[in-house]
C-alpha cells in the first residue's frame, strides 16, 4: 500500500475554500484513477490571528505502480484542482510515503560501478 500525503500551508479563511474545491473538483474523479482519500486533518486544530494553518489530506493508492498510473490518468480537474490550491495558499508538498519494511521496488534506473 502506498500512502500519498498532501501538506498545504495557508490562511485559515482558505480552508473551507481548498476543502470545496476538494470535493467539487478534485474527487470527481479520483476513485477512478485508484486513488482513495483516507483523512483529511488541519495543524493546529484552531485558527489563530496572524498564523498560517496546515490542511494535510491523507490518500491511497494499491501499490507503486498505482501510484504512477493515478498520475499518469490525471485529467483536467487534477490541474484545475491544483490551479485554485496554489491561488489560495502559500505552500505544499506532496510525500509519497511506503511501509519502511517493505522490499524497494527498482525503479529500472541501472547503476554502473567503476
Amino acid at each position: 500500500m502506498i500512502h500519498i500525503l498532501d501538506e498545504i500551508l495557508l490562511e485559515p479563511e482558505h480552508i473551507p475554500d481548498v476543502l470545496r474545491e476538494l470535493e467539487q473538483t478534485y474527487l470527481t474523479r479520483s476513485a477512478e484513477r485508484g486513488l482513495t482519500l483516507l483523512q483529511r486533518w488541519v495543524s493546529p486544530p484552531v485558527a489563530v490571528p496572524g498564523q498560517t494553518n496546515r490542511l494535510w489530506l491523507l490518500w491511497q493508492v494499491p501499490d507503486v505502480w498505482g501510484y504512477y498510473g493515478m498520475r499518469g490518468s490525471a485529467g483536467p480537474e487534477v490541474i484545475d484542482f491544483w490551479t485554485a490550491v496554489d491561488d489560495l495558499c502559500e505552500e505544499r508538498r506532496r510525500h509519497v510515503l511506503g511501509e519502511a519494511r517493505q522490499p524497494l521496488p527498482a525503479a529500472g534506473v541501472s547503476h554502473h560501478v567503476a
